[in-house]
């Protein structure tokens, strides 16, 4: 760096963030943010909670855990690690069936890395309101999907998971506020956490477990980012719009810090977040619900259709569409989820998607493979290259053309999933765990009321009680 470059003090984006967080009310946020910051939590968690249950504790998370260490907060379904373990540990749970949010305009999942480091961080510091943590969690998901609009870098050319490499900025900030609330120190671990950033899309490309700990990799780093800040460490004081902040050198100066801080406090993009109705790639969900319409029109006649055209904006296809082999036939739970044409097909064919189709379904079905080699990916000209987009079904055949498309999929804050809809998720996650429906119910009511209790911490104990134990080895 040349010597005409004078530093500041501060990070014009991020101080603001900074600003935000010394002032804010939990009872001064809009009653409609508030509540949907709730089902939020009970939306992730009961994802975290399936999550756990149905991959267990694998080898490469149990040897963490065997390290042993301070008890500070407990992994789901097992013991009491230290925070940035456990941190980890239920990153990896509550995006691991990719279940979680997704905020659709910034092209991430919002939750996956401020949620689980702002469970870390309560445990760390024992009593925590509820107020308090909600307050956290909002923090972090704002600045989360703040930094995730103002880029306009797509994931594709960034090459990057924007709710990892993002969310370590939400995470730092959600932690930062339950540990050490210091201005200071928060610059600082905000500085740290910018050298230790990480989440890319390669993972997705090779369908590689990695993909799903990402998050967990953002929530751990934040815990580390906050404790070596409040202790004195001194991070960068402008990550993201330094000279070689993350503006430049991870988003290729596609940022506008005004998108990133306007309005901040009186306009929440957590309002914008959308709910998963079905356990795959969100650029899969506008493929699905026109599956579903498409389905109706159908009424069966599915020996009768002759070619299959699905036409998607850019990134789905790169993503999801591209007719690549473990697309057209995917042999594990991950190519599935990231197959358009896997999805749709099933879709068609069973009205519906669920967890179990991942593991019936994997590798397809010969009635699956049969419409899958009808298909054909094509992507809408002139698209956004941008936010999830649309989706344009064509069935071909000796009934003629028929067409259906949508914009926004199942979920999105344009088209919501209602209450019911919500409580049906959470029961069928949190019943893959052992839970009756009483005790899922019961589960839920606390979940929704959290911002009433004067302590989180005894909740989120139980949490590490629910469904099979980790151990430590002797």
């Amino acid at each position: 760096m040349s010597a005409g470059h004078p530093i500041s003090s501060s990070d014009p984006v991020l101080e603001p963030f900074i600003g935000w967080s010394s002032s804010m009310r939990w009872k001064e946020v809009p009653a409609a943010t508030r509540r949907l910051l709730k089902i939020e939590l009970l939306d992730y968690l009961g994802g975290a909670i399936a999550g756990r249950a149905v991959v267990g504790m694998p080898p490469w998370l149990q040897v963490l855990i065997d390290n042993g260490g301070r008890e500070d907060a407990h992994v789901l379904g097992g013991p009491a690690v230290p925070a940035n373990i456990a941190a980890l540990c239920n990153g990896y749970f509550g995006h691991v069936l990719e279940f979680d949010d997704t905020h659709d305009a910034a092209t991430l999942h919002a939750g996956s890395a401020p949620i689980p480091a702002a469970m870390a961080a309560a445990g760390r510091r024992g009593c925590t309101s509820g107020e308090e943590f909600c307050e956290a969690v909002l923090l972090g998901i704002e600045l989360t999907c703040r930094l995730g609009v103002a880029t306009r870098l797509n994931l594709v050319k960034g090459g990057w998971i924007y709710g990892a490499l993002l969310g370590h900025f939400g995470a730092t900030l959600a932690a930062g506020y339950l540990l050490n609330r210091d201005p200071a120190a928060l610059r600082n671990a905000f500085g740290i956490a910018y050298c230790l950033v990480c989440g890319n899309h390669q993972s997705t490309r090779e369908s590689a477990p990695t993909k799903h700990v990402q998050p967990g990799f953002a929530a751990s780093n934040a815990i580390l980012a906050n404790l070596m800040g409040a202790k004195g460490l001194d991070g960068v004081k402008q990550p993201v719009s330094g000279e070689d902040g993350l503006a430049r050198v991870y988003l290729h100066e596609l940022f506008d810090p005004a998108v990133a801080t306007g309005d901040l406090g009186s306009r929440f993009e957590t309002d914008r977040l959308s709910f998963k109705p079905y356990p795959t790639c969100r650029f899969t969900h506008p493929g699905i619900s026109a599956a579903l319409q498409l389905r109706k029109k159908l009424e069966g006649r599915f020996s009768s259709v002759e070619k299959l055209e699905i036409i998607v904006g850019p990134l789905a296809y790169d993503v999801v569409g591209r007719p690549e082999p473990t697309r057209l036939s995917p042999s594990t739970r991950m190519h599935a989820q990231f197959s358009l044409q896997w999805t749709v097909a099933n879709v068609l064919l069973h009205g519906e998607l669920t967890p179990r189709q991942l593991v019936e379904e994997t590798p397809p079905q010969p009635a699956t493979r049969a419409l899958i080699e009808l298909m054909e990916c094509k992507v809408i000209a002139n698209a956004a290259d941008r936010d999830i987009g649309g989706c344009t079904l064509r069935a071909h055949g000796s009934f003629g053309v028929l067409e259906v498309s949508g914009d926004h999929a199942r979920g999105h804050p344009d088209n919501p999933l209602s209450d019911a809809e919500l409580l049906q998720k959470f029961h069928a996650n949190t019943a893959l765990a052992g839970l009756d429906e009483p005790a899922s119910t019961a589960l839920a009511n606390e979940l929704m009321e959290i911002d009433t209790q004067v302590d989180v911490v005894p909740l989120l104990t139980r949490l590490g009680r629910i469904g099979p134990q980790a151990t430590r080895s002797s």
